[in-house]
């Protein structure tokens, strides 16, 4: 393995890229709070915000009725995939331009490989700095991204989160302990709060003391994800290279009319089952994992009610089941249920980085990844959850087989 050495990564990071791109092509949206739903109904999800929504404590994943009560001069805008790809592809070609060793990790997140003369503070700074110039000049001069340069992937990605919007940080080796001890657990990309838990008991309470374990200990307590911790945490480039990938949006989602013998609380909630192990198939399909789980439901006489929860990083059918089934089953609206949905929000694209230190949790995205195989193999619903057995015939896929990719949902 090659010690590491400072300025080899560059980490880009679009800032509220979404809510961004509107307020781009819409001048009337600059300085206002936003919100960006696929559903701009009071039961839709809001799948990003502008930075102008923040401190009124709008948060990704709210409903929109919800977002509107909390500040009523906000704008909800419909999402538009076609034109956030479009600016994305933009913001690709201008990276191209300056390295070819330049990377998709999302539709807002990007990194270039630094290689010989940019090797140094100097002529990092000044890439990230013209970088910064070349996007506000070439695809537009109201969209900011937050840069961050270090050793590895992972921690310019940690140095890209530190200041933004519109941030710079380089982050060296030496400047690693003094990082580590102004951090909490859960503020490192891949630490989420149940694996954060888990460190505590081991005594590892701060990212300095995950930094001081020796080898041994995080390789007795937590095997190989120890050791790619161990190494990772120290600036050693251990996660996959990144490919380049077709960005993905910031949702993932299955709406569905209930037919007649469907429209009774006891029934749709089976059709939220089947609902869910579509989602979660599209979710690993794409290789993205789930912060959050919205479920709505909309009544014959035309009530509407909808309720989400934010998460740990998940992508097993079981998880996103589980939560969406709490969802529902708290609602207290006791009608003929007429339309379900479900939405899974704030999407990451995470290349090595979520490593479970739990075997539950990696049995699960194991099985549910083969069930994935066998139904794109021989058709969709080949093999299902005995959950599922009598309401096979609800939320049909439009398609005869089960690829996920080419569902039309």
């Amino acid at each position: 393995m090659k010690s590491p050495k400072d300025f080899s990564n560059l980490f880009l990071d679009m800032n509220a890229f979404f809510a961004s791109v509107e307020q781009q092509v819409q001048p009337k949206l600059r300085g206002k709070p936003i919100c960006v739903a696929p559903y701009i109904g009071n039961a839709g999800c809001c799948i990003a915000k502008s930075y102008e929504a923040k401190p009124f404590g709008i948060q990704t994943g709210i409903l929109v009725g919800e977002a509107k009560k909390i500040c009523p001069q906000i704008v909800i805008i419909e999402s538009h995939p076609e034109l956030y790809m479009f600016y994305h592809r933009a913001i690709v070609k201008v990276l191209e331009s300056f390295s070819p060793f330049s990377r998709v990790l999302s539709i807002d997140e990007f990194n270039i490989k630094l290689t010989g003369l940019d090797q140094n503070y100097d002529a990092a700074i000044k890439m990230a700095y013209d970088l910064k110039k070349a996007i506000r000049e070439k695809v537009g001069d109201y969209l900011k991204c937050s840069i961050g340069v270090s050793s590895n992937r992972w921690l310019a990605k940690v140095a890209g989160e530190l200041k933004k919007p519109d941030g710079l940080v380089i982050l060296t080796l030496k400047e690693l302990p003094a990082l580590y001890r102004s951090l909490e657990l859960t503020d490192l990309p891949g630490i989420n709060v149940r694996m954060a838990a888990h460190l505590r008991h081991r005594k590892i309470k701060t990212p300095f003391d995950f930094y001081n374990q020796p080898l041994f200990n995080l390789s007795r307590w937590f095997g190989h994800p120890g050791r790619v911790w161990y190494y990772r945490l120290r600036g050693f480039e251990v996660d996959a290279p990144s490919h380049a990938i077709e960005p993905v949006t910031k949702s993932i989602g299955h709406s569905h009319v209930l037919a007649p013998k469907y429209r009774n609380m006891a029934a749709a909630r089976r059709v939220i089952i089947k609902m869910a192990k579509k989602c979660g198939a599209r979710l690993r399909a794409k290789n993205l994992w789930a912060g959050g789980v919205a479920v709505s439901i909309s009544f014959l006489d035309g009530l509407h009610w909808g309720k989400n929860m934010t998460t740990d990083l998940i992508s097993d059918s079981q998880s996103i089941q589980r939560i969406a089934l709490s969802l529902y089953d708290s609602c207290w609206v006791k009608k003929t249920p007429l339309r379900i949905s479900i939405t899974l929000f704030n999407l990451k694209q995470v290349r090595g980085e979520q490593i479970s230190l739990f075997s539950d949790i990696e049995k699960s995205k194991n099985l549910s990844r083969v069930l994935d195989m066998i139904n794109d193999k021989y058709g969709a619903d080949t093999i299902y959850p005995a959950s599922m057995f009598d309401t096979l015939d609800a939320a049909p896929n439009r398609i005869p087989f089960g690829d996920p990719e080419r569902l039309g949902f």
